[in-house]
């Protein structure tokens, strides 16, 4: 029953955004509150939602934008939903196999007026020792801190699978709000 209840909410608020998705504006306005003064847009941001047995660590994605017009670094994050936070990127090892790891140096660097991607497959943020598992249609706080803009904290959706357009997360409020600066 509880299964059954869990589909019907979801079910719900996909009809819903989809509803919406003709009223949401091509520009995403919550992206600029974002970038504000500080040079930095986050959009995008969502986490993949773990598996009961799964529980210990999640992944979170995005892109990032930087509209400045000096280079940016990407050096750390926290949430209170995790032990620790770190940056990590997929690379294909000798075999052919997808391994994670740290990337060099620990830091991303975001270029003057591009976006890095932060993807399945590829460079993502990497929570360790999370409390609980991560559970679809849930949102958590996610801190990134840059070398120029500082820390900006964003909400994080949590999916089951990835979201085919930016407008989906607005399934989700709040999704790209910035809780603080």
């Amino acid at each position: 029953m509880k299964k059954n209840s869990f589909f019907l909410i979801l079910g719900l608020l996909f009809i819903t955004a989809c509803g919406q998705a003709a009223t949401i504006p091509e520009e995403n306005t919550a992206t600029e509150e974002i970038s504000g003064d500080l040079g930095i847009a986050i959009n995008s941001a969502w986490s993949r939602s773990t598996p009961e047995l799964m529980d210990g660590s999640g992944i979170a994605y995005m892109k990032i934008t930087n509209t400045g017009s000096r280079a940016e670094t990407l050096l750390a994050g926290k949430t209170p939903i995790a032990e620790g936070v770190e940056l990590h990127m997929h690379v294909m090892d000798a075999n052919g196999v997808l391994r994670m790891r740290m990337v060099d140096g620990g830091r991303i660097e975001i270029p003057a007026g591009e976006t890095v991607e932060l993807k399945p497959g590829d460079l993502h943020v990497m929570l360790v020792n999370i409390d609980n598992g991560l559970d679809a249609g849930n949102t958590f706080p996610l801190t990134l801190k840059f070398e120029h803009a500082g820390e900006i904290t964003i909400l994080v959706p949590i999916a089951d699978r990835e979201p085919k357009e930016d407008t989906v997360m607005e399934l989700f409020a709040g999704g790209y709000e910035t809780l603080e600066q």
